[in-house]
């Protein structure tokens, strides 16, 4: 478990076994591990973004309305690359077996930690670049 696809696996699999234990049905847990999947990756593009605004004193670059498409078009291009490497066919089952295997070994266990501090990091970040570009443009959007 040292490729990068291995941590795109796990990142998938964190979140799809969270929401297998609140949905009722299979396929809610798997279409909400596909988008929230596809957000967290996604995720970093837009916190490179809020830091290049920020750093470059651009504050309006993050809000205005022409900028929608080079948010809207990454984040439909990580969805279908992840749908096509991973949902497509049902392959996450597959993957996700090999990965409900291993579930006793240390190096899951920390793997799956690192996992869920990505997404909680990454989150905060996000929150925090908004919200210092919302103050400085006096809270508008």
């Amino acid at each position: 478990m040292n490729t990068f696809f291995d941590y795109y696996v796990m990142l998938n699999y964190v979140v799809y076994k969270f929401y297998r234990r609140n949905e009722k049905k299979e396929i809610d847990a798997r279409l909400s591990s596909y988008l929230l999947s596809s957000l967290y990756l996604w995720l970093p593009f837009l916190c490179i973004d809020g830091f290049i605004c920020i750093i470059s004193a651009e504050f309006q670059l993050m809000t205005r309305q022409e900028n929608r498409w080079l948010y809207i078009i990454p984040s439909v291009i990580v969805a279908i690359i992840n749908y096509m490497l991973l949902y497509r066919g049902g392959r996450y089952r597959d993957e996700f077996q090999k990965l409900d295997k291993i579930s006793d070994t240390e190096v899951f266990v920390k793997r799956k930690r690192n996992t869920k501090i990505f997404i909680i990091a990454i989150i905060v970040i996000v929150v925090i670049e908004l919200s210092v570009v919302s103050y400085v443009n006096k809270y508008r959007f």
